[in-house]
């Protein structure tokens, strides 16, 4: 008997089905239905599939006169390029009404190989052991279930599981990383992460706080900073309490000690900005607020809290992609209209808070209808207005 040569699936990142010597990926310029039927034979490849269920995977949507035919159809043009891997047998098989992918043949799939890795990791108890599966498994996940098809109602509960359980283990090994404080490890292992999934802000915190850690606080702050920016204007969120607390702990970080005033003095000089309202993060608005309000009250002096929101002119929520225009465009007038001991900071996804020094609530009025009005002159389409807040800060804050 013929030993038959090994095939080799992968469906993370891609789909692409290779022997020692040929290849065939969904790079290639093939239909749709023709990879969507290919690639659920071989997810679903221990079973043998009626062609009834093949017929409403493929067609559940589109009135065929013939669907049977149309199968048979696509069947025979999936068989053709699988004859491009010239393999010396069958790969799909018919039976009694139904396909299957031929079980005879060695195959191996990266999806078997990555779940057997993570539940074999999860029955270590060393955590040093089950670190390296998991880095094992880590490095097989290229990227989500068949990312060119999920669109396919049968690919998105497929898809989630796979990708929960790379969370999972990324989640696990940064834990074990941190109590051993490899901190480059951690990094590294978050840069590869966050190419897969942007939205886990987990990965976006440990990423932080490895840096924060490792000594890093100036790429630690840059890197807050960016990821702040992408929570308001990608994802249209605001960061968790945990995250903010993170910049907190950042921020406070002591300095190496300095004896000689003048180089302290000349590091200050080094930070100043041109003359320009000062835009900060929240976190940090929050402690200038502190401040300046007890100068405040033992001044006597005047400090108005403002809180400027971009809304819609109609009763619709403007798109994401409408608002943050709109948010860049009111910072870039802030910047440009406030005077240099001006505070502000991004307070939501649609809102910025401003701390304003002047002298009388009409003063304060004024500094904002300035603003408003510069921002409606930039803006050329009327689907976006400025509304605001105002409010003295009272001598017992």
């Amino acid at each position: 008997m013929i030993e038959l040569p090994m095939i080799h699936v992968h469906m993370l990142g891609e789909f692409r089905i290779s022997t020692a010597e040929k290849t065939i990926c969904d790079q290639n310029n093939h239909s749709k239905k023709l990879w969507n039927l290919l690639e659920y034979l071989i997810t679903y490849r221990n079973k043998e599939i009626a062609q009834s269920d093949l017929i409403h995977l493929l067609w559940e949507e589109d009135e065929s006169s013939n669907p049977t035919g149309a199968l048979k159809t696509l069947m025979h043009r999936v068989r053709n390029m699988l004859k491009e891997l010239d393999y010396p047998s069958e790969l799909i098989i018919q039976r009694r009404g139904t396909y299957s992918w031929n079980t005879n043949v060695p195959c191996t799939v990266d999806i078997d190989t990555f779940e057997k890795l993570c539940l074999d990791s999860s029955y270590i108890a060393d955590p040093l052991l089950r670190l390296e599966k998991n880095r094992k498994a880590i490095a097989m996940y290229k990227g989500d279930f068949l990312p060119k098809t999920n669109y396919e109602p049968w690919v998105v509960p497929v898809s989630a599981y796979y990708h929960t359980m790379y969370l999972k283990i990324v989640s696990e090994s940064i834990d074990i990383l941190m109590k051993e404080q490899s901190y480059a490890d951690i990094a590294n292992i978050c840069w590869q992460a966050l190419t897969i999934d942007q939205y886990a802000e987990f990965l976006h915190y440990s990423l932080i706080r490895s840096l924060y850690l490792s000594g890093n606080q100036r790429a630690a702050l840059k890197q807050y900073s960016t990821t702040i920016d992408l929570f308001f204007s990608k994802f249209g969120i605001t960061p968790s309490t945990k995250f903010k607390e993170l910049y907190k702990e950042i921020i406070q970080i002591n300095k190496d000690e300095e004896t000689d005033l003048d180089t302290i003095k000349a590091n200050l000089k080094k930070s100043q900005h041109k003359k320009s309202a000062f835009f900060c993060e929240y976190e940090f608005f929050k402690d200038i607020y502190r401040l300046e309000a007890r100068v405040a009250e033992h001044t006597g002096s005047s400090l108005f809290l403002c809180l400027a929101t971009v809304t819609p002119t109609s009763e619709n929520t403007p798109e994401l992609e409408l608002l943050n225009k709109s948010m860049h465009q009111l910072k870039e007038i802030f910047l440009e209209s406030l005077r240099s001991h001006d505070v502000f900071a991004r307070y939501s996804v649609s809102q910025y808070i401003l701390m304003l020094p002047v002298a009388s609530y009409e003063l304060a009025e004024v500094v904002l209808k300035r603003v408003i009005t510069q921002f409606h002159r930039k803006i050329t389409k009327n689907l976006v207005k400025v509304s605001y807040n105002l409010t003295l800060l009272d001598s017992e804050e």
